[in-house]
């Protein structure tokens, strides 16, 4: 079949199996993209989702329920659907009544706290069912993340090291910090690191959460008499405490104190912390000077992006927990083309599997595979380099490398050097001395202030002065960035 989209043809004929693959595998990516955990206990058992005629319903037991699907998750639900059928697809809230059902012992076994409190449990209680004719087993099933399923790789030995003590020496290198860029796989490393330490060091306290989560938790408990100490008694109480994308916590100061009393209660107790941030400590002063200093006194360890070889395990990995064969040639050009983020990974599988089903391709070509994800391989082939960074900034600036790389002061040429650090520091594993040395011999410090400056400017939808013009921050981005991906 001659594919002209990359998304699901609108046009193709869906058997009811299809439809219900398709569905698992929404399901399957929505899972991973917003964890387990949150999945489990919002949306349903049964059948989470029902595709068919290129329109996604997802099914809620209450018009509350419903309105939390919509209000909460709309945007990821979204975004996994464009990935894996495209944007022509609609999405539609349904509220199910479930029918009557025997008790069950679903959480018998269940020895880790709970991520919600009482407010989310009585939301859970009802359960929404499918009609017989529609099969129940889409939900995917669970999958218990451990250290074997990460790829550290040559350029992440410090990582691996880093975590291998703290299972020797439990609570001796506490807290332990995992920092690096979005999608180099710090959450699945905490997630596995959890669950390794609990099977290590028999430790059953162990809580694995988003920065997110906690704040939301601690924010419901002080409107609870006895919220408070009970949040506090449910996390001084750990042998294990991980938290994920640590960074959100800027700004809100409650939860940033709560969060490190708890966190000097569990050290001088002994207990192991980790933490994961998008960015090295010395970018993260929002979080305060006493929080970095207690970071700092830790094990702080940087996380890379997988190299080659390394994307190409992750593809084969996914691909067999999926049951989905591909050629080696197909691994070779996923694993070639898409080459930062681990998540884009994720998506190209889904994305292949899903269109394979749809038309009733069996065995998938590379031509095929270029065909489907050439979207997603144009958005991951930016160039990754402070070469090729500099000359798209210069191509349109209109300014010379020499420029760029001088001490002027010059408006244009501080606001393009500007740039030229902000997406070095985006879009490569340079280290900040690194860039700075490259763009003239600065100092870390000033491309930590150019990263923040430009942020800033992104957040304030404000212009910058390039060549002989005013052009907005974004669409000055967007050129460069365009320049890259030609490259």
């Amino acid at each position: 079949m001659s594919i002209t989209d990359t998304s699901l043809p609108p046009t193709a004929t869906h058997g009811p199996s299809t439809d219900s693959a398709i569905a698992k595998i929404l399901a399957e990516m929505l899972t991973r993209k917003i964890g387990e955990t949150r999945f489990e206990l919002w949306f349903s058992p049964q059948m989470p989702f029902e595709f068919s005629d290129n329109h996604l319903k997802v099914f809620a037991d209450s018009n509350f329920t419903a309105n939390r699907l919509q209000n909460a998750f709309s945007k990821e639900i979204r975004s996994v659907v464009d990935h894996v059928c495209g944007a022509h697809v609609g999405i539609e809230f349904v509220v199910q009544a479930p029918p009557q059902k025997k008790a069950s012992n679903k959480n018998s076994d269940d020895d880790q706290p709970s991520l919600f409190d009482s407010v989310a449990s009585s939301e859970t209680a009802a359960e929404p069912s499918a009609p017989e004719s529609r099969p129940s087993n889409d939900r995917p099933k669970p999958t218990k993340l451990d250290l074997k399923s990460f790829w550290f790789g040559a350029n992440n030995q410090f990582a691996k090291a880093g975590v291998e003590q703290i299972m020797q020496l439990p609570g001796q290198f506490s807290p332990l910090l995992i920092h690096g860029p979005s999608g180099s796989g710090k959450s699945h490393l905490l997630e596995a690191a959890t669950n390794e330490y609990r099977r290590r060091v028999r430790a059953k306290r162990c809580v694995f959460l988003t920065a997110e989560q906690f704040t939301n938790q601690f924010v419901a408990s002080l409107r609870d008499n006895r919220g408070l100490p009970m949040f506090r008694r449910k996390y001084r109480d750990l042998d294990l405490l991980a938290i994920d994308d640590i960074q959100f916590l800027a700004g809100k100061n409650a939860t940033l104190n709560e969060f490190q009393f708890t966190l000097d209660h569990l050290i001088r107790q002994g207990k192991q912390v980790i933490v994961s941030a998008d960015r090295p400590p010395m970018e993260l002063d929002e979080l305060g000077c006493d929080l970095l200093n207690r970071l700092a006194n830790g094990l702080m360890c940087p996380l890379m992006f997988p190299n080659l070889e390394g994307r190409k395990s992750i593809i084969s990995s996914m691909c067999q927990q999926r049951n989905f064969v591909i050629t080696d040639d197909v691994v070779n050009l996923i694993a070639e083309q898409m080459t930062r983020d681990v998540r884009r990974l994720s998506g190209a599988i889904n994305r292949l599997r899903a269109v394979s089903i749809s038309t009733g391709v069996e065995k998938i070509t590379v031509e095929f595979a270029s065909q489907v994800l050439q979207d997603l391989i144009a958005l991951s082939s930016i160039g990754t380099s402070m070469v090729t960074i500099e000359k798209a900034v210069c191509n349109i600036t209109g300014l010379k490398s020499a420029d760029l790389r001088s001490s002027s002061r010059r408006k244009s040429v501080s606001s393009a050097r500007m740039l030229a650090m902000y997406l070095a520091r985006e879009h490569t594993n340079a280290a900040l001395s690194e860039i700075g040395d490259y763009f003239g011999g600065r100092s870390h410090s000033t491309v930590i202030a150019a990263r923040k400056k430009v942020t800033s400017l992104l957040k304030d939808d404000s212009e910058i002065s390039l060549a002989n013009s005013k052009v907005k921050v974004k669409v000055a981005i967007d050129r460069i960035q365009s320049k890259l991906r030609i490259g």
